[in-house]
């Protein structure tokens, strides 16, 4: 098992945002189902829950998407969409 970093992903008071940004959207989904488990035994608690009630906005939505680990992870990128995208 990885070892997270878990105390960046509790949420409340001191809420690391970077952290839970690069946690949750760099991480397979079976990474991230793993995360979700072990942050219930430590905290006794849903981490979607704990999302859900100190965030807000934009980024609360980006943030519950991205802790359901149900992102398609077999897409192939198109570099030409993508730099339309950006641009």
């Amino acid at each position: 098992m990885h070892h997270w970093n878990y105390k960046a992903l509790h949420i409340g008071v001191g809420t690391d945002e970077d952290a839970m940004i690069e946690i949750l959207c760099s991480r397979t989904n079976k990474q991230i189902q793993e995360i979700i488990a072990t942050y219930k035994r430590l905290y006794s608690k849903k981490l979607e829950d704990d999302i859900i009630s100190d965030t807000s906005g934009h980024f609360k939505r980006l943030m519950v998407s991205m802790a359901s680990g149900g992102r398609m992870e077999n897409q192939t990128v198109d570099p030409t969409k993508a730099q339309q995208d950006a641009q």
